[in-house]
């Protein structure tokens, strides 16, 4: 029989004294490395806000969509007779040519006012319409049919900022619009006018095409400038005096309902102002 040349405690002597090497080392051992990590983990928040649509998808026709939700502490019990804050918004496309890092989306926002939860910590509001409020037409021009609701719970100190948040959104289905056009003219110069007449029109059924707004677009910065209004069967006119620096052409539509698209078309115009017989810059 052979024997080892290093007797079993030895081994065990050896492996004590590389573990203690290695904390000498500041190597920490990895479950206390798993405990570290873990403690760089945020906390998790005293309250959750929870909120949900009835529907996920609305149509001309059927706007209206039920939002209910809950309060509940981080241990999941409920929050009874909490104050709830819910508000709504339809969203809009930022008209942003210059390209600017900037937030691309524009919103109109409504406080539905405030309700309560019940003892199990939840809260309902009924009936609700996805959809703009206000009769004027919208100073946003590019509709994204999509609106979003959001629910929020300040448990103390109004002035401390902790406010607790759930959302849900809906989209909103619209119906197609179309536009015809003629042009005055498809070469342009600095000074001239350029006209352009056409024709709104959407579904019958889905409300009056009359006070849709148009615009002629003839520069990048210039989606406002030029716009008239369709009469009662959906005609316009718009017109622009063209600049030595125009060279975007577009003509489109915006209608006041959020559930109406907007149809848009590219002119074949070109502006042949200067001597070579191209558009100057500003």
């Amino acid at each position: 029989m052979h024997l080892p040349t290093h007797p079993p405690v030895a081994r065990l002597t050896a492996t004590a004294a590389l573990a203690l090497a290695t904390l000498s080392l500041g190597l920490a051992p990895a479950h206390a490395a798993d405990t570290a990590r873990a403690s760089d983990d945020p906390p998790p928040a005293p309250y959750t806000v929870s909120l949900t649509s009835s529907e996920s998808t609305t149509d001309y026709a059927h706007r209206d969509v039920d939002l209910t939700g809950t309060v509940a502490r981080a241990d999941g019990t409920p929050v009874a007779d909490a104050p709830v804050v819910l508000l709504k918004s339809v969203l809009y496309d930022t008209w942003n040519p210059w390209g600017d890092p900037i937030d691309p989306t524009e919103r109109e926002t409504l406080n539905l006012g405030t309700v309560r939860t019940d003892a199990k910590g939840n809260f309902t509001l009924r009936d609700v319409k996805a959809d703009r409020w206000e009769d004027k037409p919208s100073i946003f021009l590019f509709p994204r049919h999509r609106v979003e609701f959001q629910a929020s719970y300040d448990p103390g100190d109004p002035t401390d900022n902790e406010i607790y948040f759930g959302d849900a959104r809906v989209a909103a289905q619209p119906v197609t619009s179309t536009l015809t056009y003629k042009v005055n003219r498809t070469k342009v110069r600095e000074g001239d006018t350029l006209v352009v007449t056409g024709k709104v029109t959407w579904p019958a059924g889905h409300g009056p095409v009359a006070g849709t707004r148009v615009f002629l677009r003839t520069y990048y910065e210039s989606a406002y400038n030029a716009q008239a209004k369709t009469d009662a069967s959906g005609r316009f006119t718009v017109r622009a005096k063209i600049r030595g620096y125009d060279n975007e052409f577009v003509v489109f539509s915006a209608p006041k309902d959020y559930y109406i698209a907007g149809a848009g078309k590219d002119l074949p115009v070109k502006n042949v102002t200067g001597p070579a017989g191209g558009s100057v810059t500003p």
